[in-house]
């Protein structure tokens, strides 16, 4: 027992000392803390909190990782029993244990960043949509590989698909760069001052021009006897919502939104309405949705783009690392902000034209076959 106590001490000292700069502080502190949570209370269960979901798919993702450590530990254990020599013995397992972390550095430094839309990107079958199998399996051998995926979406969280929900995404960038989130935490929100939100209500009657607030929880609709169709039908998709209280309105005494969307028609004054908002608020010019006008509204500064540049700099990363994907003209902001962009094959012409690769459609296997091709899978 000594001379195993004694090995396995030395054995961590030289690791320590030939590949500090490897070790994770996991490695050699969360086996006891955790083991630790759970025979403190001799629990075959621990409770945890929803928003503590992604932390606990990372941890599954990383459970290969720590049955790797295992393994090691079971050489080191056949190396000691074999061999007498304990310089020798440290020197051989020292190799092993080396030639695992150079691995995972490797792993590590060759990470890359995935983002993806929703709509016509990830999502087939119109709304609500359904991710195909052959998506499924790429984006999880993707984060097999050690790469990074995240959403970029116009939607606000609470409003994504559950279809998205329901999958282990590392992070999401929501409305168009208003939310930012990792492994379950917000990193970033841009929250709209109070007096400019309860003011835009008259600028919108004013020009005739009908809206829906976006929120993390609650949609906010106009009052009016005569909603254009397409506000109909979002407010009819977006009633089905898990949430708490989906459906608001303008006169709610609390307006919590980040973003909106603008709907048009003929009467509509649309010139009008971005003078009197323009300083306050950027356009993003959509897709008509014949016969109507149709416009996103995201505060000053706020985009696709500049929600990957809040992750790019929280990791530590740079452009360079990162992938898109998109199909639409609100996609454009990420897609001509980096080199490696990729347009689905069932894009908007704009889209096309504006990407340095275009994959198969959604329904052909376009993410698997982008995936590839990059060599990210």
């Amino acid at each position: 027992m000594i001379y195993s106590f004694y090995f396995y001490h030395q054995f961590l000292v030289d690791v320590c000392r030939h590949s500090l700069e490897l070790i994770p502080v996991g490695f050699l502190t969360y086996p006891i803390s955790q083991a630790a949570d759970i025979t403190a209370f001799d629990a075959d269960l621990v409770p945890v909190g929803e928003d503590q979901a992604p932390i606990l798919e990372q941890d599954k993702r990383e459970l290969d990782m720590k049955f790797e450590i295992a393994s090691i530990l079971n050489r080191c254990t056949t190396e000691l029993s074999l061999n007498k020599d304990i310089n020798l013995a440290i020197n051989n397992l020292l190799q092993i244990v080396n030639e695992y972390f150079y691995e995972r550095t490797f792993y590590t430094m060759n990470r890359k960043l995935l983002f993806f839309d929703i709509d016509g990107t990830l999502l087939a079958g119109g709304i609500p949509g359904y991710i195909p199998d052959s998506t499924i399996e790429a984006l999880k051998q993707a984060q097999a590989n050690g790469h990074y995926i995240f959403i970029n979406s116009g939607r606000t969280y609470g409003f994504m698909p559950e279809a998205i929900k329901e999958f282990p995404f590392d992070g999401y960038v929501c409305g168009c760069g208003t939310e930012v989130i990792f492994l379950g935490k917000t990193l970033y929100h841009y929250d709209l001052d109070e007096d400019l939100k309860h003011s835009l209500q008259s600028i919108l009657e004013e020009c005739k021009i009908q809206a829906v607030y976006e929120g993390r929880k609650s949609c906010y609709f106009q009052k009016t006897e005569k909603p254009f169709a397409p506000i109909t039908a979002i407010r009819n998709s977006y009633a089905k919502t898990n949430l708490e209280q989906p459906i608001r309105f303008f006169d709610d005494p609390v307006l919590d939104f980040d973003k909106f969307v603008i709907l048009t028609d003929e009467n509509s004054s649309l010139d009008l309405f971005h003078e009197r908002t323009k300083e306050h608020f950027d356009f993003i010019a959509r897709e008509e949705m014949h016969p109507y006008g149709f416009e996103e509204v995201v505060p000053k500064g706020c985009s696709k783009a500049g929600g990957i540049d809040y992750i790019v700099e929280h990791l530590g990363e740079s452009l360079a690392s990162c992938y898109v994907f998109g199909d639409s003209t609100n996609d454009l902001s990420m897609l001509t902000h980096v080199k490696n962009s990729i347009a689905m094959g069932n894009s908007y012409p704009e889209v096309l034209a504006n990407t340095s690769y275009v994959t198969t459609p959604i329904e052909r296997d376009g993410i698997r076959n982008a995936l590839k091709h990059f060599g990210l899978i």
